[in-house]
């Protein structure tokens, strides 16, 4: 007999629905994307190719739509099959670098995602196993956001908040090009390791075929 699952909870100890944030959100961004800012963004990044030849030889009738990424320069099909390849990007992250949107009012929220068109761009969202394992622009970048984040959380923002934590982020963002460095060198050891212990292996066992 299967279990029956705990009933979550509607209402947290103050009485607020506990999903109530969270769907106040969604909302938003549902709307965002209905916006002239992203439609404008996405018109921008529109490039329109000649259609692919039948298989008869003769030529197509379709004009075939992409969109240029705005960091690898890179043309991709708005989606393919269920797989969303581009992203309407905010340049600076709708939710500032050292705050987070538990700490905003809505309609900070709000600005900060329905911002201009001089703070969006498209950038290409191929999934790694779709991409020949490497990230997309639009991942790239969420990657170094998420870390600056990371790292900013451990620090005393008050401090930064007082001073310039503009100047912050843009310190973390030049030590994030160090991690990335130091990184690959430690992934690159990594294979050669691995390398050279296959060789040894190979060796060992056509030494023992002799």
């Amino acid at each position: 007999m299967a279990r029956k699952k705990k009933d979550k909870p509607k209402y947290d100890e103050n009485g607020k629905w506990v999903d109530q944030d969270a769907r106040v959100l969604s909302g938003i961004r549902r709307a965002y994307r209905l916006s002239p800012q992203m439609q404008e963004t996405l018109a921008a990044a529109r490039v329109e190719l000649p259609p692919e030849p039948l298989k008869n030889g003769k030529p197509g009738k379709r004009v075939r739509v992409r969109f240029r990424c705005a960091h690898c320069d890179g043309l991709f099909p708005q989606k393919t099959g269920k797989t969303t390849n581009i992203q309407v990007d905010h340049i600076e992250p709708a939710t500032p670098l050292g705050r987070t949107i538990a700490e905003m009012t809505w309609d900070e929220v709000v600005k900060g995602i329905f911002c201009g068109v001089e703070n969006l761009q498209v950038l290409c969202s191929i999934p790694m196993k779709k991409n020949d394992g490497k990230p997309s622009c639009h991942a790239k970048k969420s990657a170094e956001e998420n870390w600056v984040r990371k790292e900013l959380a451990k620090e005393n923002l008050d401090a930064y908040y007082k001073g310039d934590l503009e100047r912050r982020v843009k310190e973390l963002r030049e030590d994030y090009k160090l991690y990335l460095i130091d990184k690959a060198e430690k992934l690159a050891a990594k294979e050669e390791r691995k390398r050279i212990r296959e060789e040894k292996k190979a060796a060992k066992l056509a030494k023992a075929k002799k």
